[in-house]
């Protein structure tokens, strides 16, 4: 693409430069091809750059150098102009390179820097909750009673889980950034897929009442389901951090014209205005303080991208933050045996 684009702007560079005729001189004809030059430098990268200094080269010597419509050279002089012209478009496409990778090197860095000191701090209040519930069973177990040492483990249980959900979330943001997620497709029932995460999730919910709305006719959906899983987990996990304690989160799904939507909804606070498109970027948590690396959202959306799908975040009818999944029906899904389809009521 990169290098059809270079040839197009050249090659436009040279229809304006006919056209203008009489108006342009040749030095300005020279200008113009520098121009495409810069652009193919600064937006394609040194090889476009270098194809546009040699087709400029040729061009202006072809349409713009007596004889015309011919790489014959009248005036030795022209030799100075095309030479000039070439090693600018090396300069440039140089100097192009080299503030490219520095502007990718910055920008690694304060990923890294983001990186290192989010997830510094939410490594450690995990370990440390978890060492000190298993120290103090350690120490002190014959002084404890049962539920406080019920309590502690469901404490270094419920730590563990949330370590290993962090983890996981840094495996799978490093998979989509570098573009080897695999996607294992399946048709299976949202529902099941709801039921897993609803699982998973059982003791981080426990005291919040989850409503769902999934019609029974809804399609089979072809996903990943351990993937979307993974959503429904970070989705509901969002939500059950970001609003009160006891309030309900709502999943409701609805089959439209060739996708499933599907809307998780909760009763907080609802989202900052015009953060809507910036919660998902990674490591992005808004101004209310709340544990984790910010890279739960990032992921979801990857995830539903990859499935081809969209994740957009709005406003709940009850004032509290929606996140509503599209989920394309692509292809047929499997047909349902005689035998089943007979037995069934």
């Amino acid at each position: 693409m990169a290098w059809s684009l270079t040839t197009l702007l050249v090659a436009l560079a040279t229809g304006v430069g006919l056209l203008a005729g009489k108006h342009f001189a040749e030095p300005d004809v020279v200008m113009l091809y520098l121009l495409v030059v810069v652009v193919a430098a600064t937006r394609f990268g040194r090889g476009p750059a270098l194809l546009a200094s040699a087709m400029a080269v040729l061009a202006y010597d072809f349409f713009f150098v007596t004889p015309n419509f011919t790489f014959a050279v009248a005036d030795e002089r022209h030799l100075v102009t095309f030479a000039t012209l070439f090693i600018v478009g090396l300069s440039i496409s140089a100097l192009a390179t080299a503030a490219r990778r520095a502007a990718r090197k910055a920008n690694t860095e304060e990923l890294r820097s983001s990186l290192l000191s989010s997830v510094s701090h939410d490594l450690r209040t995990p370990l440390a909750a978890i060492t000190g519930a298993a120290t103090t069973l350690r120490d002190r177990a014959n002084d404890l009673q049962q539920g406080q040492r019920d309590e502690l483990v469901g404490a270094i249980c419920d730590e563990a889980e949330r370590l290993e959900r962090l983890v996981s979330n840094l495996l799978d943001m490093s998979r989509l950034q570098s573009g080897v997620l695999e996607v294992k497709r399946d048709w299976v029932p949202l529902e099941e897929v709801v039921g897993a995460a609803l699982s998973q999730l059982e003791r981080q919910l426990d005291r919040r009442p989850v409503k769902t709305a999934l019609p029974p006719d809804l399609p089979l959906v072809p996903v990943d389901p351990i993937l979307l899983e993974q959503v429904f987990c970070n989705l509901l996990d969002n939500a059950a951090r970001y609003s009160p304690s006891g309030t309900p989160i709502t999943i409701c799904a609805r089959s439209l014209e060739g996708v499933v939507e599907v809307t998780v909804d909760d009763e907080g606070p609802g989202l900052e205005p015009g953060s809507e498109a910036r919660v998902f970027e990674k490591f992005y948590r808004g101004k209310v303080s709340s544990p984790g690396a910010g890279l739960g959202l990032a992921i979801c959306r990857g995830v539903v991208e990859v499935h081809g799908g969209t994740l957009v975040a709005g406003r709940a009818p009850a004032g509290g933050a929606r996140f509503t999944i599209t989920l394309p029906l692509v292809g047929q899904p499997p047909a349902v045996p005689r035998e089943l389809q007979e037995t069934s009521p």
